[in-house]
């Protein structure tokens, strides 16, 4: 159960480093928005308006942009939880693993949620976040099934654990004592 655990854990690592690759973020330029576009530029004077519209004719209609180009420490907080989470599971520390899935789920949600650029739809989220969340879900998901096996008396091959050593009452231990040095015979 532990090497699935930590196969699932690495491959949602893998696929949350993925994500910072993937489309995040996307402005469509076409139709509408170009039509507004052009309305304006036509309404500035001469030389002006000129320029407007050849930059607005270079344009492309979609702009698309990844986590690397969008963020300046969101990226770098999601790439440092994987790479956490899969060094984590690699020791054998799940628990750490979820920790590390937890806040990349955390911080995916709230770049979900706080959007760059101005309001409206004319910023559109992408896959790359949909991919990021899922991800890191499944890295707390992985490191917590089978988990209370461990803390249930069950040690990671399946067997009981061991015992607990118990220690005798100080009354019922035997004392033994050394003397250093030890005394010469007949002296």
């Amino acid at each position: 159960m532990r090497d699935t655990r930590t196969t699932i854990v690495l491959l949602a690592a893998a696929a949350v480093v993925g994500a910072l690759f993937a489309p995040w973020y996307a402005i469509d330029l076409g139709g509408a928005t170009r039509d507004a576009m052009a309305q304006g530029s036509r309404e500035l004077p001469g030389v002006l308006g000129e320029f407007a519209r050849g930059l607005l004719s270079v344009l492309p209609d979609r702009i698309v942009a990844n986590a690397w180009d969008v963020f300046e420490k969101t990226d770098i907080v999601l790439l440092c939880c994987a790479l956490g989470a899969a060094f984590a599971a690699l020791l054998g520390r799940l628990d750490v693993s979820a920790l590390a899935g937890g806040a990349a789920a955390g911080t995916t949600l709230i770049a979900m949620l706080d959007k760059p650029g101005p309001g409206g739809d004319i910023v559109q989220m992408q896959w790359g976040p949909w991919l990021a969340l899922a991800a890191a879900l499944a890295i707390v998901a992985a490191s917590k099934v089978g988990a209370g096996d461990a803390a249930g008396g069950r040690s990671p091959a399946g067997q009981a654990a061991p015992p607990a050593p118990s220690a005798a009452p100080a009354a019922e231990r035997p004392v033994t004592a050394t003397v250093w040095p030890p005394a010469e015979p007949g002296g």
